[in-house]
């Protein structure tokens, strides 16, 4: 048998080995095929790193660098708050704003002299010392600011000012119309040992003093304060504007208001075994007696109830005075209050000042 003949019968079965070759490596080819796509692909997603390192520029090996955990609190978004008032003499307190006023404050500390001083100033008229949730918006009194919703005043009437009463009452009322006017004699201050004569806490036997009836109007009173007016009558017809004074500081009003000419002033009273009390100072216009005020309880127990005036837990003088300075004293309660003082000389002329 010839090569020839031998190789042409070998071929075949070559061609058989190879086709089955291919059928196999087919087959796996498509098996690995359909288990890559029938396999889940899992999707990486970006994750914000739990810890942050940074470099703490420290010499030493150990603390080269310092691990901060972070975390991410989710703000709390809440929903606006719609504020309504019917009442036009209601007013709002709004919360403060830390972070405004931290920042406001750090600012301020900056400045000096008459820049400070004046924006201080432009403050309190516009806002009625805002800031304090407990201020109220100055409406304008023949040239004070008062802020107050509920007002009480005090108008001496005594002689020399009656002229002037019912133009300082429409003032008034124009701008506070269910505002107290009380009205009684003069603006006398007096005092025996440690309390105001006819005040809140007197008892006893009173220094000789001039008394006359009240002039106040009951029908234009509140209902509150006409019932104020049946418990104070005879303790002011008596004891005057330091008995109004002594008995309003523990009433629920915002401001206390008085117009006088002060020449009454502040008298000072000593219990005297021997008879009736001696008088130890006096700045009365019509007769002074000493030169330095003594020191009593009721003069610090004022001073305190003033103080709170201006915090917004009490009432804020106001003094208007058509003749001399009010005493000092009276000044000193009107500065703790955060009130105002203010001559009005001018209503004699019946021309305010420009």
């Amino acid at each position: 048998m010839s090569h020839a003949t031998v190789r042409q019968r070998k071929s075949p079965q070559n061609w058989k080995g190879f086709v089955t070759s291919l059928c196999v490596h087919g087959i796996l080819l498509g098996l690995a095929c359909w288990i890559v796509l029938a396999s889940p692909i899992a999707v990486k997603t970006h994750q914000d790193p739990d810890l942050f390192v940074t470099a703490s520029g420290s010499s030493k090996p150990a603390s080269a660098t310092q691990a901060y955990t972070i975390k991410n609190t989710p703000r709390k978004i809440q929903g606006a708050t719609r504020l309504s008032v019917n009442n036009n003499n209601a007013s709002i307190a709004l919360p403060e704003l830390t972070g405004i006023s931290d920042m406001m404050s750090s600012s301020f500390s900056m400045e000096k002299g008459m820049g400070r001083e004046g924006l201080g100033q432009g403050q309190g008229m516009s806002f009625g010392g805002m800031g304090d949730s407990r201020s109220l918006v100055g409406k304008f009194v023949m040239g004070a600011a008062i802020k107050a919703q509920r007002v009480a005043v005090y108008l001496d009437c005594s002689g020399s000012m009656r002229p002037y009463l019912e133009k300082v009452t429409v003032e008034i009322k124009k701008e506070y119309p269910d505002a107290d006017v009380f009205r009684f004699d003069g603006a006398r201050v007096v005092s025996l040992e440690n309390n105001i004569v006819y005040g809140k806490t007197f008892h006893g036997d009173a220094p000789r003093l001039t008394e006359a009836p009240t002039q106040t109007i009951d029908s234009e009173l509140t209902s509150d304060g006409r019932q104020l007016l049946s418990r104070i009558r005879t303790a002011c017809e008596k004891g005057s504007l330091g008995a109004w004074i002594d008995r309003l500081l523990s009433e629920d009003y915002d401001a206390l208001v008085v117009f006088s000419d002060f020449q009454d002033g502040i008298r000072i009273y000593e219990e005297n075994n021997k008879g009736a009390p001696t008088l130890i100072y006096s700045d009365s216009n019509y007769h002074k007696v000493g030169r330095i005020m003594p020191v009593k309880p009721w003069q610090a127990k004022w001073m305190e109830a003033f103080k709170k005036g201006a915090a917004g837990q009490g009432p804020k003088l106001y003094l208007f005075s058509l003749q001399q300075p009010p005493q000092g004293l009276l000044k000193a309660c009107v500065e703790a209050s955060g009130g105002d003082s203010l001559s009005v000389g001018w209503l004699k002329s019946g021309r305010p000042p420009n």
